[in-house]
């Protein structure tokens, strides 16, 4: 029995020593990248993607330049005319977005302004703001 203890032994010694000179071999494996992602960079359609995003937003959300506008030009001291103002500059600048978006949406797929440029500036509703309120928890 010891003859067939030690042969055993030896023979998975030689096995494992084997496998791993043939592992050692073996070229390493790419890491796995998503067939979508390969194919949007190939062709380059983050950017396309960039500008159907914003120009939905814009369509979408072009509404919101109303309160912002009578926001920003609220004053205490005449509250009627400083609201209708606010509401036309609102509605004006809401329909420029609006239209804006239309169009971004609709030619997503051109690179038309120069490389996916953004026509307007972010509504200051998207934008992330860098300070971090704390909850009022007392």
């Amino acid at each position: 029995m010891t003859v067939w203890r030690r042969l055993s032994g030896i023979a998975v010694v030689a096995v494992c020593v084997g496998a791993s000179a043939v592992w050692a071999e073996l070229p390493p494996t790419p890491p796995a990248q998503d067939r979508v992602d390969e194919v949007m960079g190939r062709y380059n359609l983050h950017p396309a993607f960039n500008k159907l995003g914003r120009g939905l937003a814009n369509a979408l959300g072009g509404w919101m330049e109303i309160p912002l506008n009578i926001g920003q030009r609220m004053s205490s001291g005449d509250t009627g005319g400083s609201f209708f103002t606010g509401a036309a500059y609102g509605v004006f600048k809401g329909a420029v977005r609006t239209s804006v978006g239309v169009y971004e949406a609709a030619t997503f797929f051109l690179p038309y302004p120069e490389d996916f440029a953004p026509i307007l500036p972010t509504l200051e509703y998207y934008k992330k703001s860098d300070r971090r309120k704390s909850l009022p928890l007392e």
